[in-house]
């Protein structure tokens, strides 16, 4: 599943603690930018906590609605 822009900011994110939070984990913002998201596993193995909160709402949000 690929973990969006819109998908970080729903989740609490913002583009400037973006650029930070790739910086410290490591991750290839440039990537991020041209793919249109990043990987969500590997968004979540980073153990962050809101990055695990992003990933969760947007499984979330992506799963049919059950009648």
């Amino acid at each position: 599943m690929l973990i969006t822009m819109e998908d970080i900011r729903a989740g609490g994110g913002c583009a400037p603690g973006l650029r930070a939070f790739f910086a410290r984990y490591g991750l290839d913002l440039k990537a991020f930018i041209r793919d249109g998201g990043i990987d969500a596993e590997l968004l979540a193995g980073t153990g962050d906590a809101l990055a695990i909160n992003i990933v969760r709402l947007a499984q979330a949000k992506s799963e049919p609605e059950a009648n």
